[in-house]
């Protein structure tokens, strides 16, 4: 599976993530931190990427040095991002599948998060969270990440709450962008207050399958839950349609008041949008 192609790199490539929050650290970067300094005061430089702010440069270092390079003018520091990953046989559904949505999904995401020099932290998660891959810092290491991604399997059943809460956490303040189909019997709201809790600046990406928010099936037929294995035979009709219409728009409407209530950053994305058009409404 080929995560991201060239054409889609460029679209991304000057986009960035959106943090209101201040976070600790100890390296150089583009996040605003906790520790004191002037926002007039000149720190440092960096060299220029796509998407910096043009009046930050300086151009008395081009003429030096044939390169761009921004000013610093206030102490800044990388913002640890981690990607909670669910990687539960309910995300091999669909067509294209929300597996190989998720997986772009959050290649592109570390992709912008390297660039903009943050630390990325990938974490497979399912009824537990795997071990934690990285953190990665350099954008050189998004070859590693690209090959992480294409190789995780997907197992096992969804339970968010249980993966948070038995995972190792050595930082603070960040970013945590959870991606998932949000098919979880329960603790969906425990997981998110226990990110609020470690001082998260949360989004969640809830992906679904065209199939999923708008089947086309009719007649008999036997369903399986791909995650347990239990079968149940139905006969759809249209006013069986009607009555999962109305359960969908339930199940999506009560994640989102969720993610309203704990203040964190909600998507709805289809797994067949193209990646640069996911990315773009993570962050509208």
């Amino acid at each position: 599976m080929k995560i991201l192609d060239n054409d889609t790199l460029r679209k991304i490539h000057s986009l960035s993530l959106k943090i209101n929050i201040p976070v600790s650290g100890n390296a150089s970067g583009n996040r605003k931190s906790r520790s004191k300094g002037s926002s007039v005061e000149f720190s440092d430089f960096r060299e220029y990427v796509p998407g910096d702010d043009f009046r930050r440069v300086d151009w008395n270092a081009y003429g030096r040095f044939d390169k761009l390079y921004v000013k610093l003018f206030m102490e800044e520091r990388e913002a640890p991002v981690r990607i909670f990953l669910d990687t539960s046989k309910s995300m091999n559904f669909g067509e294209p599948s929300k597996n190989a949505a998720a997986r772009r999904l959050a290649a592109a995401l570390s992709y912008l998060s390297l660039l903009s020099y943050d630390r990325v932290t990938i974490i497979p998660w399912n009824s537990k969270a795997e071990s934690a891959f990285g953190p990665y810092r350099t954008q050189g290491a998004f070859i590693e990440i690209v090959n992480l991604l294409e190789e995780l399997p997907d197992h096992g059943e969804s339970k968010f709450s249980e993966a948070l809460k038995n995972m190792e956490w050595k930082s603070g303040r960040g970013i945590s962008i959870v991606i998932t189909d949000g098919l979880i019997d329960s603790g969906m709201e425990e997981g998110l207050k226990y990110l609020k809790y470690r001082r998260q600046e949360i989004y969640f990406c809830h992906i679904l399958s065209p199939q999923e928010i708008s089947p086309q099936i009719d007649g008999a037929l036997e369903l399986v839950d791909c995650e347990t294995g239990k079968t149940m035979e139905v006969t759809v009709s249209g006013a069986l349609l009607d009555l999962y219409q109305k359960s969908v728009n339930k199940f999506l409407a009560g994640i989102k008041e969720q993610c309203r209530k704990w203040g964190v950053r909600h998507s709805l994305l289809t797994s067949d949008l193209p990646v640069d058009r996911m990315v773009r409404q993570l962050i509208s």
